[in-house]
C-alpha cells in the first residue's frame, strides 16, 4: 500500500486508474526504481516526445515501458564499447530540442517569453529521425552509476603524430562526423531563445574603436582563503546564520510578528510560524529523500539547532531538497513531529536596476551597439585524447565569422578527472620545443598559444572549476586563475567561481558547479510535478539567493572493488562539489539582487530558458567525453534604449531608476561547436 501511495503522489490523480497503478507499480519492481526515480524517468520520456504532460494512460505507459527498455539497451551497448577499447565504433548521441519556461516576476511585469524552436529544415529534421535517440538531460538518478561508464573508464596510452597531440587512432569525433545521420554537425543551431523577436548580432568590428564594458561585481580578495582549513565552529556559525538571515526577509513578506516564529521542536497546541533546513531525518547511503524522511533543522536561535520530523501530510503541493531554507506553518502537538499546513513561498529577490546617467555613460549616446557574447564550457578535449583541434577551429571561427564582443569560458581546461590525466599518460607535442613537465605547463606550452590566438580586441573572461589542474583553489567556492602564471594576455579576465560580473549594464552571474545534476527533489502535487526540472531547480536557486543551495553537496565516485559482502562496496572519488562550508557566503547572490543573466554549466541537455525573468542557460560541454562535438551558447544583446520602451522604470528613493529587462532584450542561440 505504500508503493500504492508513493506513486499516486508522484505521477498524480491519473495515476489511481487500477490497470495504470499495476503497470507503475510492475515498472518499479522490474527496473528497480522507487516511485520518485520512476517519475523523474516519465519526465525524460515526456521530455522526448516534446510534451508539456504527457497524459497518464495504459497505451502511453506501454510506451513508457518501451522507452525504459531502450534506455537499459543503450547503457549495456555503452559497456560493451568500454570493455572493447580497440573499437572506435561509439554510438552518437543526438541532442533533442528543448521546451518552454513561462513564467512571472514581481513589479506586475508580464508573462517572459516561452522558448521557442527554431525551424530546421526538412534536412536537419531527417537526420534528427535517423540519428537515434540520446540520452536525455535527467538520466542521472544516482551519479555513482551514471559516472561509471565508458566516459570515465576509458584509458589507453595513444601513439602521437598531430600537432595537438591527438591519437593515431581514428577518434570517435571523426568518426561521427563521418556518419550521414550524425545530429553534431558544427554550427547547427540546436534550440533559440527570442527568435522570432530579434536577429542575431552581426558581431563586432575589428577596425573600429568598438569595446564593451567587462567589470567585475564582487570582492575578488574574499576568494583568496586557504583551503583545506576548515573549521567546524566557523562552518556550524555559518550554517546557522544561513537559517537566520531569512527570518527577517519572510517576517516582512508576509507581515508578520516575532511573536508569531516559534520552536518547532517543542510540543505545542498553537500553529506558528517556522524557518529551518531540509534535512534528512535518518539518512541512507545512497542519499535519496522521500516525503516521510524529511526534517526540519532549527537554528541555535529558534529551536538550539535541534531537528524535528515533518509530516507532510496536509500539503498538496511541494519541492524539497537537501539543505533548502524554507519558511512553515504548522504545529508539533505530540512532540514527535511537526505538523505542516502551509510551506511559505520565499519571496524572489529584486532585479539590478541602472539610472539613466548609467545607461547613457555606457552606450556614449550609440543606440545601435548590439553586444554579441559567447558562452563555452570545458572539458575542452575528450577523454580518449588530448586533441585540441574543435578548440582551434572555434578560436579560428570566432576571429572569422562569429566575432563577438565577450567570450565567457568556463573549465575544466585541463580535467583531473580525465582518464589520460589521471593515469599521466599525456602525450609528446611535436610543436612544443621543450616538453611540459608540469600540468601548468601543459597549459602555458599548448592550450594558452592557441587562446592567445584570439583577436585582443574582443573580451575573454575565464571561470575555473572545481575539477580544473590550473587552480590550487580545488574547492567551492573558488578563486580566479593568474593570468600572469598562464601566460596570457591582457584581454582575458580571470574571475572567481562563483562571480558576478557587468557586460555594460547587463549583470552576469555564473556558477561552475552543477546544482542541476546535484540537486534531488522530494515532489508532490500536480502542479509541481508537470513543471519542467530545469525550471523548478533554477527556481530553488533564485528563491535560495544563492548558485549553490544544495547541501551537502554532490560527490561523484566510481565503483572500484566490492567485498565478500553484497551490501559493501569501495568507491573512488573522483570530484564534486566539494564545499568550503564557512566561505559559502560567497557563493550567495551578490547585494541579495538576481542576476540578469544566470548561466550554470551542467553536464545535462544544453537549454536557455527565462525564469522569473532571468535568462537561465546552460551551454553544454564544449566536447564530449567520448571525443563528440558539444555546444556553446550565443547571445544577442539589444541596447539599452531608454526610450524605445524596453525599460521598466521604477521609482526609488534614488529617483527614476530603470530594469534592464534582458530576457526581453536578448536572443540566446545554442549552436554545436
Amino acid at each position: 500500500m505504500d508503493t500504492d501511495k508513493h506513486l499516486i503522489e508522484q505521477f498524480g490523480p491519473e495515476a489511481k486508474e487500477p490497470i495504470v497503478l499495476d503497470a507503475l507499480k510492475n515498472l518499479s519492481n522490474v527496473h528497480a526504481l522507487p516511485p520518485d526515480e520512476l517519475f523523474i524517468k516519465w519526465e525524460q520520456f515526456s521530455y522526448q516526445r516534446h510534451e508539456q504532460h504527457t497524459t497518464l494512460n495504459s497505451e502511453n505507459v506501454e510506451a513508457f515501458k518501451e522507452f525504459l527498455q531502450v534506455q537499459i539497451e543503450k547503457k549495456a551497448a555503452q559497456t560493451s564499447q568500454t570493455t572493447n577499447l580497440g573499437s572506435n565504433k561509439k554510438k552518437v548521441r543526438n541532442v533533442k530540442n528543448l521546451g518552454s519556461s513561462p513564467s512571472v516576476f514581481g513589479f506586475s511585469l508580464p508573462n517572459t517569453p516561452s522558448l521557442k524552436k527554431r525551424k530546421l529544415n526538412a534536412n536537419h529534421l531527417l537526420s534528427s529521425a535517423n540519428g537515434g535517440g540520446s540520452k536525455l538531460a535527467f538520466e542521472t538518478g544516482d551519479l555513482t552509476t551514471d559516472i561509471n561508464n565508458s566516459e570515465t573508464e576509458m584509458m589507453y596510452t595513444p601513439s602521437m603524430d598531430s600537432k595537438f597531440g591527438t591519437s593515431t587512432m581514428p577518434s570517435t569525433a571523426d568518426s561521427a562526423l563521418n556518419t550521414p545521420s550524425n545530429n553534431c554537425v558544427s554550427g547547427k543551431v540546436l534550440d533559440s531563445l527570442n527568435p522570432e523577436n530579434i536577429e542575431i548580432a552581426e558581431g563586432m568590428e575589428f577596425d573600429t574603436e568598438e569595446k564593451i564594458s567587462v567589470l567585475p561585481y564582487y570582492e575578488p580578495k574574499k576568494y583568496r582563503f586557504r583551503t583545506m582549513r576548515q573549521n567546524l565552529v566557523e562552518s556550524a556559525d555559518y550554517l546557522d546564520d544561513q537559517i537566520e538571515s531569512f527570518v527577517p526577509i519572510v517576517q516582512e513578506h508576509y507581515q508578520l510578528s516575532k511573536d508569531d516564529f516559534g520552536d518547532p521542536t517543542i510540543q505545542s497546541q498553537s500553529e506558528i510560524y517556522a524557518v529551518g533546513r531540509i534535512v534528512p531525518d535518518s539518512p541512507t547511503t545512497e542519499g535519496f529523500l522521500n516525503p516521510e524522511s524529511l526534517a526540519l533543522e532549527t537554528s541555535r536561535i529558534s529551536g538550539i539547532g535541534r531537528r524535528i520530523s515533518l509530516n507532510l501530510t496536509e500539503v498538496n503541493d511541494f519541492s524539497l531538497f537537501c539543505g533548502q531554507i524554507v519558511a512553515l506553518k504548522g504545529k508539533n502537538v505530540s512532540g514527535d513531529y511537526f505538523l505542516v499546513t502551509e510551506i511559505l513561498s520565499l519571496p524572489y529577490p529584486n532585479s539590478p536596476v541602472s539610472t539613466t546617467e548609467d545607461i547613457q555613460k555606457l552606450y556614449n549616446g550609440k543606440t545601435d551597439r548590439t553586444s554579441k557574447i559567447i558562452v563555452t564550457s570545458g572539458p575542452y578535449t575528450p577523454a580518449t585524447s588530448f586533441d585540441l583541434t574543435y578548440l582551434a577551429e572555434f578560436v579560428d571561427k570566432v576571429n572569422t565569422s562569429i566575432k563577438p564582443h565577450a567570450i565567457v569560458m568556463f573549465g575544466p581546461f585541463i580535467d583531473v578527472t580525465n582518464p589520460l590525466i589521471a593515469s599521466g599518460n599525456l602525450p609528446n607535442f611535436p610543436n612544443v620545443k621543450v616538453q611540459p613537465k608540469t600540468l601548468d605547463e601543459v597549459f602555458s606550452k599548448v592550450i594558452a598559444p592557441i587562446l592567445s590566438q584570439i583577436n585582443s580586441k574582443i573580451q575573454v573572461v575565464l571561470i575555473p572549476s572545481t575539477r580544473d589542474a590550473l587552480t590550487k583553489h580545488a574547492a567551492y567556492p573558488q578563486d580566479s586563475f593568474n593570468r600572469n602564471i598562464l601566460q596570457l594576455p591582457k584581454n582575458f579576465k580571470c574571475f572567481a567561481n562563483p562571480a558576478t560580473f557587468q557586460i555594460n549594464e547587463s549583470f552576469f552571474g555564473c556558477s561552475n558547479v552543477d546544482v542541476f545534476k546535484d540537486m534531488k527533489e522530494v515532489t508532490k502535487g500536480g502542479t509541481i510535478t508537470l513543471r519542467n526540472r530545469f525550471d523548478r531547480i533554477s527556481e530553488h536557486v533564485l528563491n535560495q539567493r544563492r548558485f549553490y543551495p544544495v547541501f551537502p553537496g554532490g560527490i561523484k565516485k566510481k565503483l572500484i572493488s566490492s567485498s565478500d559482502s553484497k551490501d559493501k562496496k569501495i568507491y573512488e572519488h573522483l570530484s564534486g562539489a566539494d564545499l568550503e562550508v564557512a566561505y559559502l557566503g560567497l557563493t550567495e547572490f551578490v547585494s541579495s539582487f538576481t542576476p540578469d543573466v544566470m548561466i550554470i554549466p551542467s553536464e545535462l541537455q544544453q537549454f536557455a530558458r527565462v525564469i522569473q525573468n532571468v535568462i537561465v542557460i546552460n551551454p553544454g560541454v564544449f566536447v564530449k567525453a567520448t571525443g563528440v562535438r558539444g555546444s556553446y551558447a550565443q547571445l544577442s544583446i539589444l541596447p539599452a534604449n531608454i526610450d524605445d520602451g524596453k525599460l521598466t522604470k521604477v521609482e526609488s528613493p534614488d529617483g527614476e531608476v530603470y530594469l534592464h529587462n534582458v530576457w526581453k532584450r536578448a536572443r540566446v542561440d545554442l549552436i554545436t561547436i
